[in-house]
């Protein structure tokens, strides 16, 4: 049989055991974390949550009528439009706060800062690394790090 030094097998256990949690997470969040809400998860990166799938499960869960399927397929749609409203007015929201910011750093920074910034923000997107879900905590900011550097 194989022979490995207790190194090798400390290494494998600790794969093994890794690989293992990774299986089991995925089938707790999909199989229980995702029904826990009861508009369901969000689209995955961008993409609308299908609630046409979810109105389903509402009828086979719930024993909706047809009547009550067509109410709370309208009520999502009306819903959905409402939401998507409110992303777009936050969206620019965001974009003239972001202007502001830019404008009141141009009076703070030297030229060639304000450059290397805005050279910065083109390659990584105004909000950071993370894709920009989340603004700066706090009142630090943007690129700020948290701690001494």
């Amino acid at each position: 049989m194989f022979s490995f030094s207790p190194r090798t097998q400390a290494v494998l256990l600790f794969m093994g055991i890794f690989a293992l949690g990774l299986v089991c997470g995925t089938i707790v969040e999909r199989k229980f974390l995702r029904s826990l809400s009861p508009l369901g998860p969000p689209g995955a990166r961008g993409r609308p949550y299908d609630y046409n799938r979810m109105i389903d499960r509402m009828g086979q869960d719930l024993d909706l009528s047809d009547e009550q399927k067509g109410a709370v397929r309208a009520a999502f749609q009306e819903y959905r439009r409402e939401i998507d409203t409110v992303r777009r007015q936050i969206g620019e929201d965001m974009r003239s706060q972001e202007q502001k910011l830019r404008e009141k750093l141009k009076t703070i920074l030297t030229p060639e800062q304000f450059a290397k910034f805005e050279e910065k923000n083109r390659r990584q997107g105004f909000r950071g690394r993370g894709g920009g879900r989340r603004g700066p905590p706090g009142d630090r900011p943007p690129g700020s790090r948290r701690g001494p550097p």
